[in-house]
């Protein structure tokens, strides 16, 4: 008798070890994603250790705090002090924008999705960014941190100077493909996280490696050609639709033309051209070949020497991979920024609206379309009309798109 009951329970397990197995097996596998995020859509951290700060009440010395973005750095009391702490300063030693002295900063939870789903950690409603695309792969079966991973970096960098962030991207690509079964990742860029990819992808890996490591590229709202928007952070502050709750671009404005990434966004001349106007005040007009005589103008020169070491965000070579581009039109986008006599630099201008997505106008949007004539590997593009810059990643129409591109059968 025992040893039927043996001999059962040994065919029972065994029975139940090759089921479990081959439904494990004949279930769909699902291809990994690792998303780089847009500007201003990622949470950074800092830690103060400064000598002076701007007023008595601003903290000299903190451990690491949420720096972009709190609420509580928005309060009145507050915002001059974050301000001061966002912004970069000129360093001649090293030719380079960087830190104020005594700030350091992180972008938090490498890897995971955490810190690209809402800006501020601790309240979620206000400055919703990845969560609702995330949500919906969730529900697809993939698992944040695993399946489901985020690059978050320093979105006030140019990409020249993320020489580092690029390491850790490539390992974990690396580290994706192969606890994931040594199955091809998907890369997933929005916004400046679009030409930062693209950097990644002509500029730091070969063809070999993304052979080996890269299924696909889905870029979202693709910032490739530069926005009139980031012309309006240079003069009067700019918030690119992330977070809406902050009211007064001129806030904005005081670190902004810091960043050494503005110039990176700005038109590019190879689509927009000569004689092409995007601002106009009482005394004279701007366009792409006016940007020295624009920031003297406005009296921020150190932006010339700061966009004469910003790379190019364009790049006509093809990024050698099968890419999907997606975006959005029919949503009214800067295209001319008209100041009324005395409010040039430091009021809101008069804005005439093109075609675009409400931040990136539609030509930049769709640059990604001159790489279609690279048959070596395959290209789709589809436009949502109505589809905003940021909203889009809510939308149902680009998520069950994202959804074909990823789903196996």
């Amino acid at each position: 008798m025992a040893y039927q009951f043996l001999t059962f329970y040994i065919l029972f397990v065994g029975f139940n070890v090759w089921y479990f197995t081959f439904v494990d097996c004949m279930k769909p596998k699902i291809k990994p994603v690792v998303i780089v995020p847009g500007v201003g859509g990622i949470q950074i951290q800092a830690q103060l250790d400064r000598n002076v700060t701007l007023h008595y009440w601003c903290y000299k010395k903190s451990t690491w705090f949420t720096l972009w973005l709190s609420i509580e750095q928005l309060l009145p009391m507050e915002k001059q002090c974050f301000v001061d702490n966002m912004k970069l300063v000129y360093n001649p030693e090293t030719d380079q924008m960087e830190n104020t002295p005594g700030v350091y900063t992180r972008n938090p939870d490498f890897g995971n999705t955490s810190a690209i789903e809402w800006l501020d950690p601790s309240v979620h409603g206000p400055g919703i960014y990845f969560y609702p695309l995330v949500a919906a792969l969730v529900n697809m079966g993939y698992v944040r941190g695993s399946s489901l991973r985020a690059a978050p970096y320093d979105f006030r960098f140019h990409p020249g100077q993320n020489v580092l962030y690029f390491s850790k991207l490539q390992k974990l690509i690396e580290n994706t493909f192969m606890e994931n079964e040594n199955r091809k990742i998907f890369l997933m860029s929005h916004s400046m996280g679009a030409p930062y990819t693209l950097y990644f992808l002509n500029q730091v890996v070969d063809r070999a490696w993304k052979d080996k490591y890269i299924d696909g590229w889905i870029t979202i709202s693709g910032a490739y050609a530069g926005s009139v928007n980031a012309v309006l952070g240079y003069i009067s502050g700019d918030s690119f639709g992330i977070p809406s709750i902050v009211d007064k671009p001129i806030t904005l404005r005081q670190f902004e033309r810091t960043f050494s990434s503005m110039p990176y966004l700005l038109p590019d001349d190879r689509f927009w051209k000569p004689d092409e106007v995007f601002v106009k005040t009482e005394n004279r007009t701007y366009g792409v070949n006016d940007y020295d005589d624009l920031f003297d103008d406005i009296g921020y020169p150190l932006a010339k020497k700061i966009r004469q070491k910003t790379p190019r965000s364009w790049d006509e070579k093809h990024p050698g991979i099968n890419t999907f581009c997606f975006y959005g039109s029919n949503v009214k986008t800067a295209t001319m920024l008209t100041y009324r006599p005395g409010y040039f630099p430091d009021y809101y201008p008069d804005i005439e609206y093109g075609n675009g997505d409400g931040t990136v106008p539609l030509r930049s949007l769709k640059a990604c379309e001159e790489w279609k004539t690279d048959d070596t590997v395959s290209f789709a593009s589809k436009v949502f009309p109505g589809a905003e810059h940021n909203n889009i990643l809510g939308d149902a129409r680009l998520i069950r798109s994202i959804m074909q591109v990823l789903d196996p059968n």
